[in-house]
């Protein structure tokens, strides 16, 4: 039922060279949705801007390709990634 709201997650997070994507849950109530995300991040500069640039990528994508609001992003960030042994 969420797949296209889970590719446009996977596409959003693409272009952040850093990031892999682990896992996407998709809640939704009442037309408004809440996505939940769970990426390993190879170590960065600044994690918070990197986490926050994400989200707001998250959110502007879903709803421009479907109208949907998103009404939150839940980012967890499972694991740090040494980039010597990425």
């Amino acid at each position: 039922m969420h797949k296209p709201v889970i590719t446009i997650v996977a596409m959003s997070v693409q272009p952040f060279d850093h990031v892999i994507l682990e896992e996407v849950n998709v809640y939704e109530r009442q037309n408004r949705l809440t996505i939940s995300m769970t990426i390993s991040v190879k170590l960065h500069g600044n994690m918070l801007t990197l986490c926050e640039r994400i989200q707001k990528q998250v959110i502007d994508d879903i709803y421009d390709m479907t109208g949907k609001e998103v009404v939150s992003v839940h980012l967890y960030v499972r694991r740090l990634i040494d980039g010597k042994n990425a």
